[in-house]
Formats: structure tokens, C-alpha cells, sequence
């Protein structure tokens, strides 16, 4: 996007009062609690994400009918297909993959839904700036997977306003009667009032919005966060049949001793990253759950994205996902998701997001010993798995640490859709702490948060006014500050923080 039509369109991007744009009270001071008294942090993050998931509680009745018109749809041999962008994109993938490792055994069934994602099966290892701006990139998406007469559309948004989500939205009531579903984590005032594209998608009769009203996210406007996981229970729950156990789940999570578990882990990928050496996760099991972990740090935190197989660079993503089951880059592939990758063949595109693209990104087995061997600095292994006998979540270094293992015990693991989020749970937690370590944010605020689309430009923008109030510097007009952050986005490297940059020219 060019700073013209940014600032054209600058009013479509301007969701600063929404709910989950907001800063968290109990989180000010997330970055120094952090480095002071880690456990506390890790408690209080856990305890936000409580009080998040009992916003899905309050709409029990609502997920009941979702849960009624996705066995109607599943009844008539139709498919349930989930839309999303960034992380709820990568939820909407993460449960179709765990619907079809569920019914493995049953192809018709595990064919019954569809995931998809703003930037297509691409955006899940590596995020595809601007594609989710476009609503008609949504609708063409959905018609290209086969949605049809009879489909079912639930259209997951966590702010309720993305433009390509919506687009599916409006997709859908193009080609089916079936009454697709819009879930938001934003008050539905708000978006009614506030946001155009967003009233016209809840106020249309043959629409069903659902709104889990989260509030603000532990990290501010991390989304990834709360609200993508309020959204995977409560979208989860009703795919599986599983609405009378949420509240079992939310219980059995604020339970876990989740701060004694973590710490030991945080330090030891935090020391390896301030050596500027690597980390490889390994698992077969949690390949879904790591990778779009992983993913999410680059933009949030301006972290080098994953390089391709063979990619020579000056730099290198600070970790990597190795699945010791695969043994090429198509297995792999077929191991996150449980089917083959499926690109955006688009002519306009050259390419860019096609299935070709996809498959240069190997995740098998031997990419632990290329990478390793092409990195200026050590790599360090973790394997990530879970044993059923004894309900016990694992991870566990290899080689020169392997005395590093720190288990976690719960029940949870026994159940498909349970142990999937509880692992997207502990992983958020986990990179949270890892990058307020590395020093990736202040208080609560995202400072190294990368620019990449309308959504971020007035992020950034944002949280420029706010620390620059706090610092005490002269106030700068909100349009000059979008010129800055294209102009200094323009001359740094993509793993530099734009904001802080900036704040060092102000001062």
C-alpha cells in the first residue's frame, strides 16, 4: 500500500476504539513484570485469557444453533467452510486440520469442511501483506474452493471489521440460502455504529452475527491472543459437538500450573536468542499449532520471516519447524494440514501464493540438518509432544540440551480439539514472554510491530501518539506521522522496528 491511497483511505483503517485495539489494565507494566518476576507475568496472562473464554460461556444458547446448523449442513452432504485472516485465518486452517486427523478414517467426513485464509494455505508460514484489505480477494477465494448451494460460511473476525472476511460473508449469500455466521470479538454497538462494513454484514436479515466480547488483549491489539482463542473454543466447540464441555475446558486451563512450567523454557530459547543463535521445534503432533505460532512472532514483533528450502540469506528466521514424520516438503505440508496445500493460482499473482510457492517451504525431517549447516551460529533443538499415559504435555531439547524437559500434565491432551488449543494456549503464552524478554514491546504497547497493511499503518500510528505522550515529546500531527512511518519503513531493514526509529528521530 502507498502512503496516497493509505491516507485516501486512511477512515476504513481507523479502529482505534474498538475494544480489542485497546490496552489491557492489568498488563501496563507486562514488560518490566517480564523481567522482574516472570511467573507473576505468565499468571496474569493466563488469567486474562480466563476471563476472555468466559465471554464464549455467555453465548452458549447462540453456539447451540451454530452447532444445530452445522449438523443440518453436515446432514444434507453439504460442507461447512471457515473463513478467516492472519490469526483467525490460521485457526480456521488449524481446525479443519483437526477435524480431518479426527475423521481420518472417514473421507467423505473429513472432507466436510473447508478452511481458508486471507493470502490462501501461503499466509499460514508466511503473512501476505495488504490481501486481507481486499473484501472481493474474499468472495473470490470462497467460490474458488467450490463453495456452493447448500455450503455453510461461519466468517471468523476478531476485530469484526476485516475487509476479506467480509467479502466471504458476502459471497456466501450470493450462493447459497444458507445462513452464514459473523464472529467478532468487538461489541456489536461499536461495529454498528462505528464501522460501515462491519454494520452492513450484522444488520443483514440472512446474516447470524456472534459476538464474544473479549475486550482488550494482553498485549494490546494482539489478537492472536485472546481473541483468537475465545474464537477457536467457541467455533471448535460447535464443530465437534462440544458446547456442554467449554466450560470443563475453561476450568481444567485456569487450573494448570502453567507459570512453574514455563519459565525454565522461556529462559532457555531467550539466552539462545541474545547469543543471535537458532531454535528448531520438532514435532509431529503439533506441527499446525508451532507453525502458526511461529508465524505470527514476524509481524508482531518484526522478526525475519521463514526462508524457503535452499534460500541463501544475510539473515535468518530465528527459529524453524522441523517434522521428524516427513520426509519431503509435501509430506510435511500434508502433515500440518492433512491434505495436500492448496494455492492461489491467481494470473495476477505470478505465482506468488500458488501451490508451487507453498512446497518450497520443506518442514520434513531433513531440514534440521540443512539448516543447521547453512546457519553463521548453533541451532538448538526442542521437541514438542504429548504422551496419553500419562497425560502429559512434553517438550524436551535435544543433543547439547537435553537436559532441558519440562513436562505439563493435564487431561485435556486426551481430547482432539482440547489438546490443539491448549498447546496454541501455551505456545502464546510461551512467545509472549520469549519476545518481553528480548525487549519486543513496552508495557503492553507493540513496539516493534511491523506496518504491513491499512490495519497496521494506524496501529502504528496509534501507538506513536501514545508513546510519544508518554515520553513527554512535542506533539506530532497524526498525518505527519503516517508519513513518517512510510518513509522510515522505506529505508531500514524488515527486522528493524519502525516505531522506535521513529521515536529516536522525534527525540
Amino acid at each position: 500500500m502507498q502512503l496516497e491511497e493509505f491516507l485516501r483511505n486512511s477512515r476504513y483503517f481507523s479502529l482505534g476504539h474498538l475494544p480489542t485495539e485497546g490496552f489491557h489494565l492489568d498488563t501496563r507494566n507486562l514488560s518490566d513484570l517480564v523481567e522482574l518476576d516472570l511467573p507473576r507475568a505468565i499468571r496474569t496472562v493466563q488469567q486474562i485469557d480466563e476471563t476472555a473464554m468466559r465471554a464464549v460461556v455467555h453465548q452458549t444458547p447462540l453456539l447451540n444453533e451454530l452447532s444445530d446448523a452445522i449438523a443440518a449442513t453436515f446432514a444434507r452432504g453439504r460442507r461447512v467452510y471457515l473463513s478467516g485472516c492472519g490469526a483467525t485465518g490460521r485457526l480456521a486452517l488449524a481446525l479443519e486440520a483437526t477435524w480431518k486427523a479426527t475423521h481420518a478414517r472417514d473421507v467423505a467426513r473429513a472432507d466436510a469442511v473447508q478452511g481458508l485464509m486471507a493470502g490462501g494455505d501461503f499466509a499460514l508460514v508466511k503473512s501476505v501483506e495488504n490481501f486481507e484489505d481486499f473484501p472481493e480477494y474474499g468472495e473470490r477465494h470462497l467460490f474458488d474452493l467450490g463453495f456452493r448451494e447448500g455450503d455453510l460460511l461461519i466468517a471468523i473476525t476478531e476485530g469484526g471489521e476485516t475487509p476479506y472476511v467480509i467479502g466471504t460473508v458476502h459471497a456466501a449469500l450470493k450462493r447459497s440460502h444458507v445462513q452464514p455466521w459473523f464472529v467478532f470479538c468487538n461489541p456489536t454497538e461499536i461495529l454498528r455504529q462505528t464501522v460501515d462494513r462491519s454494520r452492513e454484514v450484522i444488520d443483514h436479515p440472512r446474516v447470524r452475527p456472534l459476538c464474544l466480547n473479549t475486550g482488550p488483549m494482553a498485549l494490546s491489539g494482539s489478537t492472536r491472543l485472546q481473541a483468537a482463542t475465545a474464537q477457536m473454543l467457541a467455533v471448535g466447540a460447535a464443530l465437534f459437538d462440544q458446547i456442554n464441555d467449554i466450560e470443563y475446558f475453561i476450568d481444567a486451563y485456569s487450573k494448570l500450573p502453567v507459570s512453574e512450567f514455563l519459565p525454565r523454557l522461556v529462559e532457555w530459547e531467550s539466552d539462545i536468542y541474545r547469543r543471535e543463535e537458532y531454535v528448531l521445534y520438532q514435532t509431529s503432533t503439533y506441527p499446525i499449532a508451532v507453525l502458526t505460532d511461529t508465524t505470527e512472532r514476524s509481524p508482531t514483533f518484526s522478526l525475519t520471516p521463514f526462508e524457503k528450502r535452499g534460500e541463501d540469506r544475510p539473515q535468518y528466521s530465528w527459529c524453524y519447524l522441523s517434522i521428524p514424520a516427513a520426509s519431503n516438503a509435501r509430506d510435511s505440508w500434508r502433515m500440518i494440514l492433512h491434505r495436500d496445500p492448496i494455492g492461489i493460482e491467481w494470473p495476477e499473482l505470478d505465482g506468488r501464493l500458488s501451490r508451487e510457492s507453498i512446497l518450497e517451504f520443506d518442514f520434513g525431517r531433513e531440514i534440521a540438518e540443512a539448516r543447521a549447516k547453512k546457519l553463521p551460529k548453533a541451532q538448538h533443538g526442542l521437541t514438542i509432544d504429548s504422551r496419553t499415559d500419562t497425560q502429559e504435555l512434553e517438550f524436551h531439547g535435544i543433543g547439547a540440551d537435553s537436559r532441558l524437559t519440562v513436562k505439563l500434565k493435564s487431561e485435556l491432551i486426551l481430547n482432539p480439539l482440547w489438546n490443539q488449543l491448549l498447546v496454541k494456549m501455551v505456545l502464546n503464552i510461551h512467545s509472549l514472554m520469549v519476545m518481553g524478554k528480548m525487549q519486543r514491546y513496552e508495557g503492553n504497547v507493540m513496539t516493534w510491530v511491523r506496518p504491513s497493511n491499512g490495519k497496521l499503518i494506524d496501529r502504528t500510528a496509534r501507538y506513536l501518539e501514545f508513546l510519544i505522550k508518554k515520553r513527554g515529546l512535542r506533539e506530532v500531527s497524526r498525518e505527519a506521522l503516517i508519513e513518517s512511518i512510510f518513509l522510515v519503513q522505506s529505508r531500514i531493514d524488515p527486522d528493524e522496528a519502525v516505531i522506535l526509529q521513529i521515536l529516536k528521530d522525534l527525540s
